[in-house]
């Protein structure tokens, strides 16, 4: 059956007349008409009675009119999904994250996935918890890849657990030892990356107990292991930042350990743009092994 009669049929009956269709579907009175007269010539009976002011139903129209509504409805439905498709397949994903996940997790991540999607840009912002937090908000990240944000109505998929580690000089007493004590972070010369805006170590700290002694901050925490090594203080560190570089340090985890949890997280999933959630989606099952409930 012809969409547009049944448009026509049903906009008719909704307005109670082919005047009144005809402004709304851009039809000509007699064009509706003509249009609900050849469904009805299909089927072989009325579905109209026409009257001197308007037109009502029959009763074969009265059974045909639900399921005709129901009908435009699931056309409807089809270009929804159509729309909804074609955006998942293109446009732009803006991703936060930290510069140790950046560098060993989003990599492999990618490039499976824009094989899967060419048509989906991806940028990314290696960046502090603060500062990734703060993209989120405003909207200028889709979503991240961090430690659990302070917004705990943000979506949060954790997929991974990485602990935190003393960044020592070679030279320093701990550096023979297995595990450096937190607590003597107390008499420490500190060196802080992300110009002091590492809110991982800083929450640490303060769970403890500690106010550090900040010697030195510096932008990327590769310099800041660098510092270390030339003794000018000690770093704390997640040790996914250490992974794969080579420097003249002794990197040890802490007593007590330490772990920070790390995930995706955005603002809401169920909101978000068809090429966000696509992303998230595939990313959260490569990452844990299992899809989103």
């Amino acid at each position: 059956m012809d969409i547009l009669k049944c448009k026509a049929f049903v906009t008719a009956v909704n307005e109670g007349s082919f005047t009144a269709a005809g402004r709304i579907m851009g039809y000509t009175p007699s064009g509706i008409s003509q249009l609900v007269s050849a469904m009805e010539s299909e089927f072989g009976f009325s579905l109209l009675t026409r009257k001197s002011n308007g037109v009502v139903l029959t009763r074969e129209g009265e059974s045909i009119y639900p399921l005709a509504v129901e009908y435009i409805e699931k056309e409807n439905e089809i270009y929804r999904a159509a729309t909804e498709l074609s955006g998942m397949y293109k446009g732009n994903v803006m991703i936060a994250a930290y510069a140790s996940i950046a560098a060993h997790t989003l990599p492999s991540l990618i490039k499976e996935f824009t094989d899967l999607h060419p048509s989906i840009n991806i940028q990314i912002e290696e960046t502090t918890k603060n500062r990734i937090e703060k993209l989120l908000a405003s909207g200028k990240a889709d979503l991240a890849f961090s430690s659990r944000p302070s917004n705990q109505s943000y979506t949060w998929i954790p997929f991974a657990d990485d602990r935190m580690v003393a960044v020592l000089p070679k030279d320093h007493p701990d550096a023979c030892n297995d595990t450096y004590p937190i607590q003597k972070c107390r008499k420490e010369d500190i060196i802080m990356p992300s110009e002091g805006d590492d809110a991982d170590v800083r929450e640490l700290l303060k769970k403890y107990g500690i106010a550090p002694n900040i010697r030195l901050t510096t932008l990327e925490n590769y310099t800041a292991i660098n510092m270390v090594g030339t003794g000018l203080g000690i770093g704390i560190m997640n040790e996914g930042i250490t992974r794969s570089w080579q420097t003249d340090t002794v990197i040890i985890p802490l007593d007590p350990p330490s772990k920070i949890e790390l995930g995706i997280s955005l603002p809401s999933l169920d909101t978000a743009a068809p090429a966000v959630k696509e992303f998230v989606t595939f990313a959260a099952e490569r990452l844990t092994g299992k899809p989103i409930q």
